[in-house]
């Protein structure tokens, strides 16, 4: 579709569906389409109410399909705004008017087209409004008692397509570096996907920006600047009574705000902090440990253990790494019997173990290790394995123990437990080069080692945990 010159919006929307109706023009007035990867719809429950049609597409005869209601994404209602406001600035769709609805469809992966009304309110919005008290002193208001509002599509695209409009006419004029820029950088979800993620970071880093918390996105950065909490620092340094004193009327509980303190003491002491209530009791201990942790690409080519506590009078010595490994290509099959031969070693154990009367603990970090045995495994017995004492997820009790601003990955918990890695880059994402290289015969023998020396240290990692 040709551009909008005078609003500067460009489009090139998937689908038009002409609606039957003509422009006082003339011109035919069409329906925008878009066609996506992700599900467009929602399983109507009984008794629910559809909030919106939906249509098997035939272009001939639309059909309404039961069941089924639209889901509405944020992302893609705003997206289907923009191609209505495109529409209509070429004569092509009806200028405002609340009595006329305003829709646009979406094509998902189920072959039906999810109709969308973008001038229904349907979106909720917490940004804090700062206004003038009587005595001209700033406040912050909200829209209602609830301290959000519902905005329609149209409503929120319009507002954001002129917020744009305005940076880019600020920064259009703006020529000393020195001078206040048109917006100040805040770390929100959408910086991961953005090019200038690292200049932005350096600036945020530089004035220890609030949004550096975790859990800290603009509606919070809003109201923490409003209240003087311009700073992690300055979050960090609240105490509980000045939480309830600063932040009574926002949106923010004292939860939120007790959460959010604690992820910036963590912040500024740079590593995770333990909880006061941690009792070293709460992980499971066994007479055998066993750690557990897998590689995988495209199949889980390795199945790392390592033995972590045996008894004195057992043949295995403390400390053994023992992987179940293949580094030939794989298949269901292959990933199959890795999974048999690991099953059928710690399967022994466990029956050991029992003969002897002695606790075994079998350790992981997170619960893909669980999914992936159940999946490939498909076995009664493992599934009984899994759901018993004998295995601990031991990501549940790490978020017990520590309060942490940068998540609680294995390399962040391992590190604050004293353990470091011997490996120079370690990582998920790095293993997997190393096995493609290998399996392409790239430095073969240098990446099977470095993997098998990554994998044991993982496990490692796991035991340094307890």
């Amino acid at each position: 579709m040709q551009p909008d010159i005078d609003a500067g919006r460009l489009g090139e929307i998937d689908l038009l569906l002409a609606s039957g109706d003509a422009m006082p023009s003339g011109a035919a007035v069409y329906l925008p389409i878009d066609v996506k990867s992700h599900r467009c719809t929602s399983n109507l429950n009984d008794g629910d109410n559809p909030v919106g049609p939906v249509h098997d597409l035939n272009l001939l005869d639309p059909r309404a399909v039961p069941g089924l209601s639209p889901k509405y994404r944020e992302d893609d209602c705003l997206q289907l705004a923009h191609y209505h406001r495109l529409l209509q600035a070429h004569g092509n769709a009806p200028a405002d008017d609340s009595s006329v609805p305003v829709r646009g469809g979406i094509l998902g992966p189920e072959r039906v087209v999810a109709w969308f009304e973008l001038d229904t309110p349907k979106f909720s919005t917490v940004t804090p409004q700062v206004a003038q008290d009587i005595d001209g002193t700033a406040i912050i208001s909200f829209h209602n008692r609830r301290r959000s509002t519902a905005r329609t599509a149209l409503d929120r695209y319009d507002y954001e397509f002129a917020f744009r409009h305005r940076i880019v006419a600020a920064a259009r004029g703006r020529v000393d570096r020195s001078a206040t820029p048109p917006v100040l950088p805040v770390l929100t979800k959408e910086c991961a996907r953005c090019p200038w993620r690292d200049p932005c970071r350096a600036d945020m880093e530089a004035t220890d920006d609030v949004s550096l918390v975790n859990g800290v996105n603009y509606p919070e950065w809003r109201v923490h600047r409003h209240v003087g909490v311009m700073t992690a620092t300055d979050l960090a340094a609240l105490t509980p009574a000045q939480n309830e004193d600063r932040y009574a009327g926002t949106p923010l509980t004292k939860k939120n705000v007790t959460q959010q303190v604690q992820h910036a003491q963590a912040a500024v002491a740079g590593h995770p902090i333990g909880t006061a209530s941690w009792d070293p009791a709460s992980i499971p201990r066994g007479d055998i440990e066993i750690d557990l942790d897998l590689e995988n690409a495209d199949f889980v080519y390795l199945w790392g253990t390592r033995l972590t506590r045996v008894p004195l009078s057992w043949p295995e010595h403390a400390g053994a790494y023992v992987p179940f490994v293949s580094f030939d290509p794989l298949d269901t099959v292959g990933e199959r019997e890795l999974v048999d031969a690991l099953w059928a070693w710690l399967d022994g154990l466990r029956q050991r173990a029992a003969n002897e009367g002695l606790t075994l603990r079998v350790y992981s970090y997170s619960s893909i290790e669980a999914t992936k045995l159940r999946q490939i495994g498909q076995s009664a017995e493992i599934n009984g394995f899994l759901a018993s004492d004998q295995w601990v997820d031991l990501l549940p009790l790490m978020r017990a123990k520590f309060w942490a601003n940068d998540g609680h990955g294995l390399k962040v918990m391992a590190r604050a437990s004293g353990f470091e890695w011997r490996d120079e880059d370690p990582g998920g994402f790095a293993s997997i080069g190393w096995y493609n290289d290998a399996l392409g015969g790239v430095n073969r023998a240098a990446n099977v080692s470095r993997i098998l020396q990554y994998n044991e240290d993982d496990c490692a990692a796991t035991a340094a945990l307890r």
